[in-house]
């Protein structure tokens, strides 16, 4: 696919499956930064791994996206090695219901995706593997190509819901140019991420909470890490720190407890919410984020994927603990 097309992909399936524009944004800050991340560790430690994470739904949580869950990650077919045993292994500790690794190749073809308004929306999708986990022997079964093995999970919603609020041409715009810079690959990425995560299910069906895990890095020692990615400014009526929702908060304390992988905060530091330029990259183990926290008072946080009227109850780390990248 050229990558005009991908950017009209991610569009339409991320666009079709927020609230609104304000989440819309939100959503392509999150993608921002993990690419932005991708860059800069390519450069400053090219002898680490970079391995997909992936995508956590709930069937019916709405507390917690670990409950009664299904683990999904999406590899290019040439991607596929023991590494990722390994990684199921550790996260199966979770007690995920179904874990799904789809490979896939660079063949492509237009399919009916979603449906919306009435309307079924095709889009382009590759040839995929489907690769069920086997947390009794530890090992991935290639079941088969049909997506209904991972969408009959959740529960269909007849008449798919619409955008609470409306989507501007204008913010249509200035997100596509916001991710044009990055390479090909990089996007097609987050394009088959948000297929499967917005596409197939999205709005068109029932569940619980969402989440993810936004990269998993093998060091040169063969050391498992999570990592979770943030692009942020510092408050100006807060104290001076990064912050986290306290949902999330508790998911990647527990994420990391059960597998007994440590889980890192990355921050991609930007001068202000509009010019968003590169100030630092701060990190910190989410264990000391917590543990600087736990006594603390919860703020009010930004709008993220929520609706205006909404609370984001949210947990500020003091900035002093954070070390540069």
């Amino acid at each position: 696919m050229e990558k005009k097309d991908i950017l009209e992909g991610i569009h339409m399936l991320v666009s079709n499956n927020v609230i609104g524009d304000k989440q819309l944004a939100s959503r392509y800050k999150g993608f921002r930064g993990e690419l932005f991340l991708e860059n800069y560790l390519t450069s400053k430690y090219p002898n680490y791994k970079q391995m997909e994470g992936g995508i956590i739904i709930s069937k019916d949580s709405n507390e917690s996206s670990l409950d009664n869950s299904l683990y999904l990650s999406i590899i290019p077919e040439e991607d596929f090695d023991g590494s990722y045993v390994e990684v199921f292994s550790f996260l199966s500790k979770l007690n995920f219901q179904k874990m799904y690794l789809i490979s896939y190749t660079d063949n492509w073809k237009e399919l009916p995706v979603m449906k919306y308004a009435n309307e079924n929306i095709s889009l382009n999708v590759p040839d995929i593997i489907i690769h069920e986990f086997d947390t009794d022997t530890n090992t991935f079964k290639t079941t088969s190509n049909n997506i209904e093995e991972i969408t009959d999970f959740f529960t269909t919603i007849e008449n798919r819901k619409k955008n609470s609020y409306p989507i501007l041409e204008s913010t249509k715009q200035w997100l596509i140019d916001n991710l044009e810079p990055f390479s090909t690959s990089q996007l097609i990425k987050i394009y088959l991420n948000r297929l499967f995560l917005d596409g197939y299910l999205g709005f068109g069906k029932e569940k619980g909470k969402p989440s993810d895990i936004d990269m998993i890095v093998k060091t040169s020692e063969n050391v498992y890490r999570l990592i979770e990615v943030k692009e942020k400014d510092l408050p100006k009526f807060a104290k001076k720190g990064f912050g986290l929702d306290v949902p999330r908060l508790n998911d990647l304390v527990r994420i990391s407890y059960e597998t007994q992988l440590e889980y890192y905060l990355i921050v991609r530091q930007i001068n202000n919410q509009t010019e968003r330029e590169l100030v630092a990259w701060k990190f910190i183990k989410i264990d000391s984020f917590f543990d600087n926290v736990k006594e603390d008072q919860t703020v009010i946080g930004g709008t993220g994927m929520r609706s205006i009227n909404s609370k984001n109850e949210t947990l500020i780390c003091d900035y002093n603990l954070f070390n540069n990248l």
